[in-house]
């Protein structure tokens, strides 16, 4: 974040000087032409972008260190999606014998109304 930040004030005032040096003092000569000034402005862009990517593929950057903070807790919300699914087949399965023992009681009721009658 902190070299995102440094790179986005450095092409933040690279911008506002390339404005300033673009504009042409009243009263003076013509400077450089408009093809002149977009060639150095893209020679100047391309320089800012190597430096960005050089800052990116440090060793150490913290965006590695945030990309591995995230796949550890990918890791972690994996694993406990797993323990749940666990979960959840117990008490199916706790369910379904409740629900086979509720039927069963249910029969012998049943039977034992019947015997009651005769």
């Amino acid at each position: 974040m902190r070299t995102f930040m440094g790179g986005l004030a450095f092409c933040t005032a690279a911008s506002l000087v390339a404005v300033a040096l673009a504009q042409q003092p009243r009263g003076q000569q013509p400077g450089p032409t408009v093809e002149e000034r977009v060639s150095a402005l893209e020679a100047s862009l391309a320089s800012l972008d190597t430096r960005l990517q050089l800052e990116r593929t440090r060793v150490g950057d913290d965006a590695g260190q945030n990309e591995l903070a995230l796949a550890g807790r990918v890791q972690n919300l994996e694993r406990l999606v797993e323990r749940l699914t666990i979960d959840v087949q117990r008490v199916q399965r706790t369910a379904d014998d409740a629900a086979r023992a509720a039927g069963a009681a249910q029969r012998t009721a049943e039977q034992a109304q019947r015997d009651a009658l005769r």
